[in-house]
């Protein structure tokens, strides 16, 4: 029994030793934070509230959980003390739980308002000894506050009626506050037409302004045409605006008087001393002047300004010009064609032999002796050559008609080809087919 009790007070006294001497250490759990927007972000509008909140666990007892906002860094709760309350909007609520070790801080914003846009910092700080803390750790939500925009918006440049000479560049725009992506813009015109307009979108989220823009090239077209810009939004029920580009008013009038000649010349005589612009306000009438019907045409609105079918009427002259000359150009290789055919078939021809033909028909000469036999024509031309003849086929006694042909005795002619010996003496070679 003594010997156990000396070893248990060997083992308190090595224990105080080491726990003493600052050997002994404790092993816990790291700090965790987790920081939540409990409102949904549809409700996070100007004017409701917002509600967030921050769960710390595996907190030493000195730990001190604190909110604070990042831009600018401002600390709004530490530990149990409100440090910013905004004018009573920042209502914080901390509980602690010692059996967990957990610290749970909610933060409420009521009647939001734009500038409470920004990204809140839920910290777990280990404090110092000198002041301040060492972050042990962090967690942040980033709040952004729905609102429509002020009553400014829509801008719309130019607003109102325009009046503009065709042809003019109108650098048309329409901006409005996006209200961090509550609103959407539509531009529409105001009277259906054919013109296809592309308007520009461009969204800056550092200044959280949308903007639309189109250049347009004004022609007859768009005489009268409007466009509308609207900004309605689906966080905000039955509220849109707009505002409005135009009407367009191209000027490209000019007025004729509908009068006689002799009434016309006076009419026009009368005002040439005020000439200017047209405001829309009748001239006062007076006893000497006298009144004419007018129409409107489409002509320049200035006495320098050139028609607008100008350029149409110069473009259709070049195509014509240019037309003219492709088919003259073809006509001319055409002809040089058919020329160059001609004059080749005459040289061919006359390369031909010129060497005169003999007639078939022609009649032949009788010999002396009394059998008249035939001889070969000759001709008085050198260029004829001699002329082949034909013998008549003679038929023998013996009532064989033989065919063979036989060359005339004491011709020389050599093309002849032999025939054959008659079958007896008695046969004649040639017969008079006079007889």
């Amino acid at each position: 029994m003594d010997g156990r009790i000396s070893m248990y007070v060997l083992l308190v006294c090595v224990w105080c030793s080491l726990d003493a001497g600052g050997f002994l250490m404790v092993v816990s759990a790291q700090p965790t934070v987790y920081a939540e927007i409990l409102t949904p972000e549809a409700d996070r509008k100007e004017g409701g509230q917002v509600e967030m909140r921050c769960t710390a666990t595996n907190l030493e007892p000195n730990h001190i959980v604190e909110w604070r906002t990042e831009d600018p860094i401002e600390t709004l709760r530490w530990g149990g003390a409100t440090v910013f309350n905004n004018n009573g909007r920042f209502i914080f609520d901390t509980s602690v739980d010692k059996a967990t070790q957990t610290v749970v801080q909610d933060f409420t914003i009521t009647n939001v308002q734009r500038s409470d846009t920004d990204e809140y910092v839920c910290i777990v700080n280990d404090p110092l000894s000198i002041g301040g803390g060492l972050v042990v750790a962090t967690s942040n939500v980033t709040l952004s506050v729905l609102y429509f925009p002020s009553a400014s918006f829509p801008m719309c440049s130019p607003a109102g009626p325009i009046t503009v000479d065709a042809g003019t560049e109108l650098d048309m725009r329409c901006s409005s506050e996006s209200s961090h992506g509550t609103v959407t813009m539509t531009i529409n015109p105001t009277i259906q037409t054919s013109r296809y307009t592309n308007w520009t979108s461009v969204i800056n989220d550092d200044s959280d302004t949308v903007l639309r823009t189109l250049d347009l090239t004004v022609d007859d077209a768009d005489n009268g045409v409007a466009f509308d810009c609207f900004i309605p939004s689906m966080y905000f029920g039955g509220m849109a605006r707009a505002c409005h580009i135009g009407p367009i008013t191209v000027r490209n009038t000019l007025t004729i008087p509908m009068t006689e000649p002799t009434t016309s010349s006076t009419s026009t005589s009368s005002t040439a001393g005020s000439t200017r612009p047209s405001t829309g306000n009748p001239t006062p009438s007076t006893g000497n002047e006298v009144t004419s019907t007018s129409t409107t045409v489409s002509s320049p609105s200035s006495s320098d300004a050139a028609p607008s079918s100008t350029p149409w009427i110069v473009a259709f002259i070049v195509v014509l010009v240019l037309a003219v000359t492709f088919f003259v150009t073809i006509i001319i290789l055409i002809l040089r064609d058919v020329r160059q055919k001609r004059l080749i078939k005459i040289l061919r021809s006359e390369k031909e032999p010129r060497d005169t033909q003999p007639d078939h028909y022609m009649e032949l000469q009788p010999t002396e002796d009394k059998n008249r036999i035939y001889m070969e024509p000759t001709t008085t031309e050198e260029t004829i050559p001699t002329q082949d003849t034909y013998y008549q086929p003679a038929e023998v006694e013996n009532g064989s008609p033989e065919y063979d042909y036989a060359r005339p005795e004491g011709s020389t002619n050599t093309s002849y080809e032999a025939v054959r010996v008659p079958k007896s003496s008695a046969e004649k070679q040639y017969q008079n087919i006079n007889k």
